[in-house]
């Protein structure tokens, strides 16, 4: 008895000691780094948190992966963030068809999916989801959502539209029409895009 006595007691002074020791110092924080598929270490939590950032595609007709620079680099950028899953995010690919056709040789588009590949999803899957809803650009795979966390996006569809230089001029979160991405583009084009954030 007089162990269990002995033992309860040591076990609280130990208790008591490092609750003291968390007030005095705080919890520790472990120091994780991880690395993104370029092989760069990034920031504090593992990830870059601003633009830009290296994703791997799947681009149509092509059998292997590649990487891409989001936005693109000398060129402004259509981002599309969608899922295979989303309704209203096959609705978007209407209208983000159209305005391809018109400023594909102006303007680089890429949408970006966060969806794991690997048990009921495959990269076929994506592919032939992205040819059944007339995809023609490159899809970036981003299963650790990083884009959508640096744009903030709460919800899918999502667009942004930066400049030449990378830097965010529009975003929009729903189900956006041409004729509002034809005068967004064309903002930009002309070198007076502002930004702003619709819907």
């Amino acid at each position: 008895m007089k162990r269990r006595t002995i033992l309860k007691a040591a076990g609280g002074i130990t208790l008591t000691g490092g609750s003291v020791l968390v007030l005095q110092r705080g919890l520790p924080t472990p120091s994780v780094t991880r690395s993104d598929t370029t092989g760069e270490s990034n920031e504090s939590i593992g990830y870059p948190t601003t633009l830009p950032i290296q994703l791997s595609t799947l681009n149509k007709g092509e059998s292997s992966e590649r990487t891409m620079r989001v936005p693109a680099m000398g060129t402004p950028t259509v981002i599309d963030l969608f899922a295979t899953w989303c309704t209203p995010c096959q609705t978007q690919m209407d209208a983000l068809s159209t305005v391809y056709e018109q400023y594909n040789d102006q303007v680089t588009f890429v949408s970006v999916t966060n969806e794991r590949i690997g048990g009921t999803l495959s990269r076929a899957d994506i592919k032939s989801w992205w040819s059944k809803h007339d995809g023609e650009w490159s899809v970036g795979l981003d299963s650790e959502a990083r884009l959508m966390s640096i744009l903030g996006a709460r919800g899918l569809p999502y667009l942004v539209i930066t400049n030449a230089s990378g830097e965010i001029q529009w975003k929009d979160a729903g189900v956006t029409s041409v004729q509002t991405l034809q005068h967004e583009l064309d903002a930009v084009l002309s070198g007076s895009g502002s930004e702003t954030e619709d819907g």
